[in-house]
């Protein structure tokens, strides 16, 4: 028996008397690393329907860090905790080896958050205030998925919603759809081809319409205005 204070670990890698050691090396835990954030990020785009370019400008970090880890086998960096948590709070997503909310692999994202105007830092709250005045009863959402691309509004961008404005054909709108089945409701971002709800995205053609027949889907309010953060910031 080996006593662990006087135990020596011959060159070779072997402790005397033919014991293996699984030894790790500083490369291969960096490896390790590049392939769960690597898996990590795939999961992302893949439940936020988004282009790694997409990803990367709603969360304000660069398209390049995103672009190499994917794509690039020779590239030696990892994810900065920085880019990970930009990542991590701008599609509420858990990081790598986090465990999601829910059972299974894939992750599943809303496809916005509601948003409290006074959360906001103070340019943008003021730049949000603006644009409600004269609406109606207003929403502040957050988009997280690409359902209204084609409309020109981008996961990351603020949309103000008016809850009392009606609808109009090609009116981009928040709707609410139930699911009786699980008891549950999901808020989607759709565009209004009465009397259906289409998607507007580069992969939106795979989703199936939504019929408004106010029971299991009905129209909640209608995007009057949009902000983009990100180029706020930028500019200040």
């Amino acid at each position: 028996m080996y006593s662990s204070d006087l135990l020596h670990i011959a060159p070779s890698g072997r402790i005397p008397g033919g014991l293996a050691v699984a030894s790790i090396t500083r490369s291969d835990a960096k490896k390790q690393l590049q392939e769960r954030q690597r898996a990590w990020l795939k999961q992302v785009i893949a439940a936020t329907a988004l282009k790694p370019t997409q990803l990367a400008r709603g969360a304000s970090v660069s398209d390049t860090t995103i672009s190499r880890i994917l794509n690039n086998p020779g590239y030696s960096g990892t994810l900065s905790e920085v880019t990970i948590e930009r990542i991590k709070s701008t599609y509420k997503v858990p990081g790598p080896g986090e465990k999601p909310d829910h059972e299974g692999s894939s992750l599943i994202l809303a496809e916005a958050e509601r948003i409290e105007a006074d959360t906001l830092p103070a340019p943008i709250a003021e730049a949000v205030k603006n644009l409600s005045i004269g609406k109606g009863i207003i929403e502040i959402w957050r988009l997280r998925s690409a359902s209204l691309e084609g409309a020109g509004y981008l996961p990351g961008d603020l949309v103000v919603v008016d809850c009392e404005v009606e609808p109009r054909p090609h009116d981009a709108v928040c709707a609410l759809v139930t699911e009786w089945a699980r008891g549950g409701a999901e808020t989607v971002w759709r565009i209004f081809d009465p009397p259906f709800l289409i998607p507007s995205a580069p992969r939106g053609a795979a989703a199936k319409p939504l019929l408004v027949d106010n029971q299991r889907v009905s129209i909640k309010g209608v995007v009057v205005a949009s902000l983009r953060p990100h180029r706020l910031s930028v500019a200040s």
